[in-house]
C-alpha cells in the first residue's frame, strides 16, 4: 500500500468520525428538546386544566410538600445507615488495635526471656540477622495507627 493511499484512508476515517460525532450531538439535542417539550406540555396541562386556579395551586403545593417530605425521609435514612457503618468500622479498627497490642505484648514478654546475641539494641546494628534486636514494632508505633 502506498503512502498516499494510507493518508487518504486516514482522512476518510477522520471525516467519518466527525460525521458520527455530529449525528450523536444532533440526537442529544433532539432528546433534550423532547424532554423540554414534554415538561412544558405537562406544566401547561396542569395550569390550563378545568380546575380553578386555586385548586391547581393547592394540588401543586401538596405535591411539592409530599416530595419534600419523601426527600427528607430518604436523607434521614441515609444518615442513619452511614452512622451505623462508621460505628461498625470504628469497632473493627479498635479490635484490630487491641490484637496488635496483645501481639506486641506477648512478643515483648517472649523477647525478654531470650537474650540478644548482639551487643546492640537497634536493628540497624544487629549482626545476626535473626531480628532479635528489631525494635521497629513498638507500642508507640501502633498508637499512631
Amino acid at each position: 500500500m502506498k503512502l498516499s493511499e494510507k493518508i487518504e484512508m486516514k482522512k476518510q476515517a477522520k471525516i467519518k468520525a466527525e460525521k458520527a460525532k455530529k449525528v450523536k450531538l444532533a440526537a442529544k439535542g433532539a432528546a433534550v428538546g423532547a424532554a423540554v417539550g414534554v415538561t412544558a406540555g405537562a406544566v401547561g396541562g396542569v395550569l390550563f386544566a378545568p380546575k380553578s386556579g386555586k385548586e391547581t395551586r393547592e394540588d401543586i403545593k401538596n405535591a411539592s410538600a409530599q416530595a419534600a417530605a419523601a426527600v427528607a425521609d430518604k436523607a434521614t435514612d441515609a444518615k442513619i445507615k452511614t452512622e451505623d457503618l462508621i460505628g461498625a468500622q470504628k469497632e473493627k479498627l479498635n479490635a484490630s488495635k487491641e490484637k496488635v497490642k496483645e501481639y506486641l505484648a506477648s512478643r515483648k514478654s517472649s523477647d525478654s526471656d531470650e537474650e540478644c546475641c548482639c551487643d546492640s539494641d537497634s536493628a540497624e546494628e544487629c549482626c545476626c540477622g535473626e531480628g532479635c534486636c528489631d525494635s521497629d514494632l513498638s507500642e508507640e508505633n501502633v498508637e499512631e495507627v
